[in-house]
């Protein structure tokens, strides 16, 4: 059954930066995601699997990550990526104070890395992560003496320094219409500071050292991802026991711009699954 569906935005200015917010309603839904963007984009380019998701009864937020889209903050850099969850933090808290409802994380790439540590500290109503190609590690991390070389001389000097050229998007996706898109839109990111590169790093190294999440966690991953290391991501997630691992053998990075309907199935599958297992009742909106 078709639902009438309710978009909106808003800026969430109770700090600094003021976050650019999108909301995707449902008329009536039992459940709300925070679905985090993936670097180089920004929050637009996951409406349509939003759409998909609300049509179900899911509630969708999407926000635009500090520095990117449509928030506020020097673009493309942070100081430290702890600020990014601090933000997060802020719009899960403005969330759950508007409607105190089951509440899942979600994110792609950057955004599933993200999502994964804040998953790591307890959340009030928070019921499992869905972890779309995390960057736990890329294949083209340099080696770890010019890592070290980076930290310690260019980024203490030049944290905002930029590259000449912009970051590539080749491998984002196979449909080759995306690539073209993140090269023309002007709201994307592409010249990504030393700040945002080494506090990359950081958030890597932190997953290693943080204990497990709590909470049940979905990975979608492509066997043809050329640019996360899926590798990684399994020896993480090892040892969680209530962890599921899902492959995709037909897609780029992104599994949402290319197999949007297994990302959609699998994860309001898992998702109904989770809310079957909690006794909160059904929150009703009109």
């Amino acid at each position: 059954m078709t639902q009438s569906l309710t978009m909106d935005q808003e800026f969430l200015s109770d700090q600094y930066p003021p976050l650019f917010l999108r909301r995707v309603s449902p008329e009536r839904w039992h459940a709300q995601l925070i679905f985090l963007h993936a670097s180089t984009v920004h929050s637009e380019y996951y409406l349509p699997i939003a759409l998909k998701w609300a049509q179900a009864g899911i509630r969708v937020i999407l926000p635009d990550l500090r520095g990117h889209g449509r928030s506020s903050g020097p673009r493309g850099h942070v100081q430290n990526f702890q600020q990014y969850l601090k933000d997060i933090e802020r719009i899960y808290t403005a969330v759950q104070n508007q409607h105190p409802a089951p509440t899942f994380m979600g994110g792609e790439s950057y955004g599933a890395l993200l999502a994964y540590l804040l998953c790591t500290q307890n959340r009030p109503r928070l019921k499992g992560a869905i972890l779309i190609a995390p960057s736990f590690g890329l294949y083209f991390s340099p080696p770890p003496w010019v890592q070290y070389l980076i930290k310690q001389a260019l980024y203490p000097i030049w944290p905002r320094l930029r590259p000449i050229f912009p970051l590539s998007v080749e491998g984002v996706a196979n449909d080759q219409n995306i690539p073209r898109l993140i090269e023309r839109d002007r709201n994307t990111n592409r010249h990504y500071t030393l700040g945002f590169l080494v506090n990359l790093w950081k958030a890597q190294e932190k997953v290693l050292t943080e204990p497990l999440p709590s909470v049940p966690l979905l990975a979608l991953l492509s066997a043809d991802d050329g640019i996360t290391r899926n590798d990684r991501t399994e020896y993480i997630l090892k040892d969680h026991p209530q962890r599921v691992l899902r492959y995709h053998y037909a897609s780029g990075h992104s599994l949402v711009a290319d197999q949007p309907e297994f990302v959609f199935q699998q994860s309001l599958a898992w998702m109904e699954e989770r809310l079957k297992a909690i006794s909160e009742p059904p929150v009703m909106t009109s």
